[in-house]
């Protein structure tokens, strides 16, 4: 390809040069003049918005092929946001379309949303045409309009970032190209339009002036912007790999791997924000979202993404916003929030009130053997394996106990429930079904059992207060007294009615306890057990005393209970499988440490649950759940209202699941998300990159994502749109000392060339260290003549708050301000110093990072040091320190030791 013939030094243009010059000052003029016209009339738009309520408009591109559109309420909503953003942002690309006929025509290209145009055609970014702001100048591709498929040729290419001042259009920054030109950066396209009027001037001083003005304006090659806040980087249009992805159809299951810088969550979100406009969707996609369960009036509010630090959502939150799309708190969750609120107010596994859970979740307890974490898995499938035998090898002995009772009518559905369950292994719902087609007969023994001995024990309560009238007043001031410290029994066969809510009256609800307490009581000697003694129940019997119905009435009504929660196994075991699984893992887990597998020896309070358990839990509920919703009978029957707890499952799945960082969750963590996909379009897209993995039980392998999903697509993309030569080559050789090699790329034609990232040995003083620090920032501010973004990264939180301190004095002669950032909170303003703990940083960038004290971090987190390093060291774009305590880099990174200067030069003017 030919290079752009406008100069780029100080001196005069030859004739081709200025002829190059006036091409490009005329598309200059016209992309100003569009931007002009298309805020005029975005703004004209919200104009009639505001006027006229709730009527509506729709500008539809016939080139883009809309859906019709379904409200008209939610268009005045969706096109308003698009006007907005129209006016903020007019276009952010101009294209030359060559057709398969020959003709050529300008296209401008928007991220969302459209207006007519007198003069050009516009479009979506989104839209099938869109893709050509993807493709390189000369590329082609077959695209899908209104007159059919047509094949379209980029002849030439702006990538625009419309600017706004005093209230005249620029575009900083434009790349321009053609098939006989550039790529040529023009750093203002208003500066490039006064010099074309200064060189036609008369006055010689203007046209020397311009021109050299010129000479910093118009550059060869791609210009590397510096990254001047922190956040994510805002890139309005994808390279044709990314595009790629972005455009797979709506129920792809995908990954995509890659380094730093490569786009990764810029492609997820734009993915999103695109299978939401059912504007752009397929009619395969649309029937789709037709058989979700949100449907298609739910399908824009159908997604969850998830992301490993609350930090990162924050700026996962603007980014999310400059693509358009709504992004409230409830969809943008981390896995720790979103697994309590699955395990505690869904599915009750975590304690949430008085009789409602089996565990507490505590972080700081670990009972795993340190084989577990490396063989989730396996830790998990034994389990899984291990209480669905449990769970139809329990419905196999209670059909019998029921078969064997001396009752006929009790033996004879007994019987029944036997044959149907001959040859069960697993959660077939179709055994569901079939042991559903017997629940009239079991409901009625149920309830006539149950009539007798809440009898029995309401009788004894009143003989006991016809001796005393003041007992229920008593009872009621004793429970009020009264708390529960400890469990009940794993094998809670209770009343299903006991889960329902208790009585509001104070009398009815102390009768209610005292009933539960006698029923628990009861089954306990039936079973030749005692309730535990910090218990609810064992305290009100131990305060009741004498006054419990005799020993005899305790065992007959134990043994009908016995009977009754035999039967009650039936009367849903739906319910029972999902509900029962924290007791079976509880016993599961006393099992397996007897025999020193998963578990260490210590002692584990049967309440205590780690969070990796948790998960366990988690996708053994939500895959015994979405197995049963799977059969088209259950599920209509749940559309009914029927079955409450999967009802509550289906209310908690989504059209789309979106993972950023997804190497930081573990494959269990990714296989809960993966089970929340509405099975209808079953989207799941994730990023990640195995190196940047910074938790012991993240995802190690490709092995384990297609545990996940067995089909899952994986993508690779590894052109690095973040940092300088150096850094790339820097970050690839500590990428090598893991063992792998991730080839990241630069893209083509941008000036990449940086500086050697700076090394200081021995700093072991916080005040050494700070005046180090205070150095290195003043040459940054001397070579970018303005402070870009700035990290600094500890190794322990405990560390932040004081190094801030100690660097805000060091830097107070600059007048510059170092802030905390605690917990990885975002706070202070643009051109602070910002000081994390490496933990919290994944997924930002910044020009410069300083990573403290590597040594120390080499010893405490061994296992993690490399990955760590990696992460902390390709959050730097251009500017990279690192400091040891001791006198050398740790032993593993010895090998690097040339790579490092000392300190950064100074510029010369």
């Amino acid at each position: 390809m030919a290079r752009s013939s406008v100069k780029t030094k100080t001196g005069r243009s030859g004739a081709g040069e200025t002829s190059q010059k006036e091409q490009l000052s005329t598309i200059a003029d016209d992309t100003l003049g569009f931007f002009s016209d298309i805020t005029d009339a975005a703004n004209a738009k919200l104009g009639e918005v505001r006027a006229s309520g709730a009527e509506s408009f729709a500008v539809v591109n016939t080139l883009t092929g809309a859906n019709a559109v379904q409200n008209m309420s939610d268009i005045t909503s969706e096109q308003r946001q698009q006007l907005v953003g129209l006016a903020r942002e007019p276009a952010i690309a101009r294209l030359v379309l060559r057709d398969d006929e020959g003709e050529e025509k300008v296209y401008f290209i928007a991220r969302a949303g459209t207006l007519p145009h007198d003069r050009h055609t516009m479009a979506s970014y989104r839209s099938p045409i869109g893709r050509m702001a993807s493709l390189p100048v000369g590329g082609d591709q077959d695209v899908r309009t209104s007159k059919g498929m047509r094949n379209f040729e980029v002849a030439e290419r702006a990538v625009l970032q419309p600017d706004i001042k005093d209230k005249k259009w620029d575009s900083r920054d434009t790349v321009f190209q053609g098939v006989n030109y550039g790529p040529v950066t023009v750093t203002s396209l208003r500066e490039l339009l006064k010099s074309t009027g200064a060189a036609e001037s008369a006055d010689i001083l203007d046209a020397l002036l311009a021109e050299g003005r010129e000479a910093d304006n118009v550059l060869e090659g791609l210009r590397r912007n510096a990254i001047l806040k922190m956040g994510l980087r805002d890139q309005p249009l994808l390279d044709q790999y990314q595009d790629e992805i972005f455009r797979l159809p709506l129920d792809s299951r995908l990954v995509i791997l890659g380094p730093p810088g490569t786009g990764k969550t810029t492609t997820l979100i734009k993915r999103l924000g695109l299978k939401l406009d059912r504007e752009f969707l397929q009619a395969e996609e649309d029937a789709l979202i037709a058989r979700s369960f949100a449907g298609a009036a739910g399908h824009t509010g159908s997604w969850l993404m998830f992301t490993p630090t609350e930090l990162l959502k924050l700026y996962l939150k603007e980014a999310f916003a400059r693509e358009g799309i709504a992004a409230p708190d409830a969809r943008l969750q981390t896995w720790d929030d979103y697994r309590r609120e699955l395990a505690r107010n869904r599915f009750g596994i975590l304690r949430a009130g008085l009789g409602s859970g089996t565990f507490v979740l505590k972080s700081a307890f670990d009972p795993l053997l340190t084989e577990t974490i490396g063989r989730q898995i396996a830790w998990f499938e034994d389990f899984e394996n291990w209480h669905v035998q449990t769970f139809w090898a329990e419905l196999t002995q209670h059909a019998k106990i029921l078969a064997d009772n001396r009752d006929p009518e009790t033996s004879r559905v007994g019987k029944r429930l036997t044959r149907t369950l001959d040859g069960t292994g697993d959660t077939s719902s179709a055994q569901f079904i079939a042991i559903g087609e017997a629940a009239d007969d079991v409901r009625a023994l149920i309830a006539k059992i149950k009539a007798e001995t809440d009898l029995t024990i309401r009788n004894a309560f009143s003989a006991e207060l016809r001796r005393d009238q003041t007992l229920l007043t008593q009872l009621i001031a004793f429970i009020a007294m009264t708390t529960e410290t400890t469990e009940e029994p794993d094998d809670t066969d209770v009343d299903e009615d006991e889960d329902g809510p208790q009585p509001a009256d104070a009398r009815n609800a102390a009768f209610e306890a005292y009933m539960r307490a006698i029923r628990a009581h009861s089954r306990a000697i039936a079973a030749s057990r005692s309730l535990p003694t910090q218990s609810r129940y064992r305290k009100i019997i131990d305060w009741l005393g004498s006054k419990v119905p005799s020993a005899e009435e305790l065992r007959s009504i134990g043994a009908s209970l016995q009977v009754q929660s035999s039967a009650r196994r039936f009367a849903n075991p739906m319910r029972r499988l999902i509900s029962g699984v924290p007791a079976r893992y509880r016993r599961f887990r006393r099992e397996r440490q007897a025999e020193n597998r998963w578990y260490r020896a210590e002692p584990i309070a049967a309440t205590d649950l780690f969070p990796l358990e948790a998960d366990v839990l988690l996708l053994a509920t939500l895959r015994a759940a979405n197995g049963l919703l799977a059969n088209r009978t259950i599920a209509a029957e749940v559309a009914a209202g029927q079955h409450p707890t999967l009802q509550s499952f289906r209310d908690a799945l989504r059209n789309q699941i979106v993972i950023d960082e997804a190497t930081d969750f573990s494959p269990l963590q990714l296989a809960c998300m993966a089970n929340l996909c509405d099975p209808a379009t079953r989207s799941f897209l994730a990023c990640g990159d195995f190196n940047q993995r910074v938790t012991n039980w993240g995802s190690r392998s490709v092995d384990e994502l297609k545990w996940v999903f067995a089909d899952i697509d994986v993508r690779t993309i590894n052109i690095s749109y973040r940092h300088s030569k150096e850094l790339n080559e820097f970050a690839n050789r500590i990428a090598q000392l893991s063992g792998t090699s991730p080839d990241t790329q630069l893209p083509a034609h941008v000036i990449n060339d940086g500086v050697r990232p700076v090394l200081a040995n021995g700093l072991r003083d916080r005040h050494a260290v700070c005046a180090w620090l205070a150095d290195r920032i003043g040459e940054i501010e001397n070579l970018t003549g303005s402070l870009p973004s700035i990290a600094v990264l500890v190794n322990e939180e405990a560390e932040v708050e004081l190094l801030a301190q100690t660097l805000d004095a060091a830097l107070a002669d600059k007048n510059l301000h170092a802030v905390a950032c605690v917990r990885g909170q975002s706070v202070g303003q643009e051109n602070d110093i910002r000081v994390f703990d490496v933990q919290h940083i994944k997924g930002l960038e910044f020009e410069g990072v300083f990573f403290i004290g590597l040594d120390r971090l080499a010893e405490r987190a061994p296992d993690l040091f490399d990955k760590y390093l990696y992460v902390g060291a390709t959050r730097a774009a251009y500017y990279l320190g690192l400091t040891t305590e001791g006198p050398a880099l740790p032993l593993k990174l010895e090998g690097l030791h040339a790579t490092f200067a000392d300190h950064w030069p100074k510029r010369h003017i």
